[in-house]
């Protein structure tokens, strides 16, 4: 990855992408391959480095939680088969290693506007979600395009993903649509834009 200051510093790439994943979902207990998959490193090459987290005592073992219908999450009790790991919230670095490895990140924000564009010509871009702090917002990344090719701009949400070291959640609607959905207030327009956000892009003055 370039620019990866924070690999760069560790001295371990796939060390800094590990922690960059469990920084950036600091309540989700994840498993080795789930790190493995959101970070874009090996299986062994996660197990590795949560291994030696866990040592400096940045991380903890997890428990499973499972997600309702409803939205919420239970978190799974008694013996559990498969380990889970998790930020340790009482690490006494957390604040100071957190605020870093977010100052560090190698992409900034509105790079993502350029990688967007490849996915057709783009109208829109805001980001809201788990990108301003608050996982309640329907979703992180909301994007306006003349044509949506939908497995273009999958395949390029999905690239990003290992930089921020999360699931993306986005909406994406074609201009005309969005400018409707503007234009009545849609429910996840007015959730997106009544909370804390960031208009990366607006060509046309919508927003």
């Amino acid at each position: 990855m370039k620019d990866d200051f924070l690999g760069t510093f560790i001295g371990s790439q796939p060390r800094s992408k590990v922690l960059r994943v469990f920084i950036f979902n600091q309540n989700e207990p994840l498993t080795i391959q789930l790190a493995a998959k959101r970070a874009a490193v090996s299986v062994a090459s996660a197990e590795k480095e949560i291994k030696i987290l866990e040592k400096l005592g940045v991380l903890k073992r997890g428990r499973l939680v499972i997600k309702l219908s409803n939205g919420s999450r239970r978190e799974v009790k008694g013996k559990q088969k498969i380990a889970t790991w998790i930020i340790d919230q009482d690490f006494k670095h957390l604040r100071a290693i957190s605020g870093f490895v977010h100052e560090v990140s190698p992409i900034r924000f509105d790079t993502i506007v350029g990688a967007l564009r490849k996915s057709g010509k783009v109208s829109a871009v805001i980001l809201s979600g788990a990108f301003m702090g608050d996982d309640s917002r329907p979703a992180d990344l909301v994007v306006a395009l003349d044509t949506v090719n939908e497995r273009r701009l999958e395949n390029t949400i999905r690239k990003l993903e290992p930089t921020f070291g999360r699931e993306i959640r986005y909406a994406a609607f074609t201009t005309p649509e969005f400018r409707y959905r503007l234009t009545i207030q849609d429910k996840l327009i007015r959730d997106t834009l009544d909370f804390p956000h960031v208009v990366l892009f607006d060509k046309t003055r919508m927003l």
